[in-house]
């Protein structure tokens, strides 16, 4: 009772609104805009949002600078930085009447969105917990669902009362005023920069942990260490599977729109996703802790699987109840994919490879943001949309049950 509360829960605090400012409320979002915007400025769909795969691009470029910039810079800086970038050019998009505009944003968003989006609090979080890890990565990831789901709802209502232009300025603005200040007064890269131990080390099992940084911290000095591990080829094709069957959250109020719903309750089955989103990542991470991560990642694929069959089904219950059960798929590549790639590389190792299995995993999955426009543009539906997501999710289904076999006894028990 008389214990003081560890900065480590500062920090899942701080990484909570870090998520939810920019992978929820602008990344997660996106999508809302795609039918207005195209419907006023006179665009196609697939040429629209080839943006966002310009966006993908640059930021997986951008993810193994992410890592070495935390251990070299001071966190608060690199974070608030990108913060500034990252809601700038969404308060810009507002402004915006040609494709090359947001194009060029896009890029210059994507690189912003590396640091602070899907890297920093897993490896952040990973530094500050020494146990309950999985616990932790899943409420901080399961804010970008909620206050994505909030977004998502607003935007619903200030889009057809404001117009697209004013609320891409609203959501930009808040994010920035979200996560500024968290950035400057709380985050911190790890518990020696306020001279603590990580949550639930003790005394015995840090000299552990720092001879496995430091051993850690020899392997990750080239990619060519991982290359040479059949693991890591498994970890980037699932990781970009789940990428890529994630966009499809993109396309959900789009969805809706062509299926003559009202922007209203098209927008709520973005919703219903992002609220799939948070729920599940605040279950999976705890199953992960207390079931272990295999069994969890594969029963989360096969709720994914059963979302987007019930998409196809055309009815309304049905498309309502696919929605909320697609949205443990964005929780695929936030929550289990890192939690997995804890079973292979532990310590320094681990930021450098899960950078690198980031990097080339959304670059495979980034053709899949204008693939997903297109297949409606070709067919005038988003059915070959959906039909395809649920093959890239049944496929990380095999990659994790072949990586299983990869995982050490001893690493299964350290979730």
């Amino acid at each position: 009772m008389g214990k003081k509360l560890h900065y480590a829960w500062l920090i899942l605090a701080g990484c909570c609104i870090l998520q939810g400012a920019s992978l929820g409320l602008i990344n997660n979002c996106a999508g809302v805009f795609y039918s207005p915007v195209c419907e006023d400025l006179k665009f196609e769909m697939g040429r629209f949002t080839f943006y966002r795969t310009l966006f993908s691009i640059s930021s997986a470029l951008a993810l193994p600078f992410v890592a070495k910039s935390f251990r070299k810079m001071d966190v608060r800086l690199v974070i608030s930085a990108a913060a500034v970038v990252f809601g700038g050019c969404n308060v810009a998009m507002g402004t915006f009447h040609q494709l090359w505009q947001w194009y060029a944003a896009g890029l210059i968003q994507g690189v912003a969105s590396s640091f602070l989006c899907m890297i920093p609090a897993p490896i952040l979080l990973g530094n500050w917990f020494h146990k309950k890890t999985g616990t932790a990565v899943g409420i901080s990831a399961a804010f970008s669902g909620l206050i994505g789901m909030m977004g998502s709802s607003g935007l619903g209502f200030s889009i057809p009362a404001l117009g697209w232009r004013a609320s891409y300025m609203i959501t930009g603005i808040i994010s920035m005023a979200l996560i500024l200040p968290v950035s400057i007064f709380i985050l911190r890269y790890r518990p020696e920069d306020k001279n603590m131990k990580p949550y639930g080390a003790e005394e015995g099992t840090q000299g552990e942990i720092s001879s496995g940084n430091r051993e850690g911290s020899r392997d990750a000095m080239g990619l060519f260490t991982f290359l040479k591990q059949p693991v890591f080829y498994m970890a980037l094709i699932a990781y970009a599977c789940c990428i890529a069957s994630s966009y499809l959250n993109m396309f959900l109020t789009s969805c809706g729109l062509a299926s003559g719903l009202p922007m209203t309750l098209a927008a709520m089955l973005t919703t219903l996703a992002l609220f799939g989103n948070m729920s599940s990542k605040l279950f999976l991470g705890k199953a992960s802790d207390t079931y272990g991560v295999i069994k969890t990642f594969v029963c989360s694929v096969l709720i994914a699987v059963a979302g987007h069959l019930l998409l196809l089904t055309g009815m309304t219950e049905g498309v309502m109840a696919g929605a909320l059960l697609f949205g443990i798929t964005p929780p695929l590549s936030s929550v289990m994919m890192p939690l997995f790639c804890r079973l292979f590389w532990k310590g320094e190792t681990y930021g450098a490879a899960y950078s690198y299995v980031s990097m080339f995993g959304t670059l495979l999955a980034s053709p899949f943001n204008t693939l997903f426009g297109r297949f409606y543009d070709m067919t005038g539906s988003y059915h070959l949309t959906i039909m395809v997501s649920a093959g890239l999710v049944f496929l990380v289904l095999l990659l994790v049950e072949a990586g299983k076999t990869q995982v050490k006894p001893q690493s299964l028990p350290a979730q």
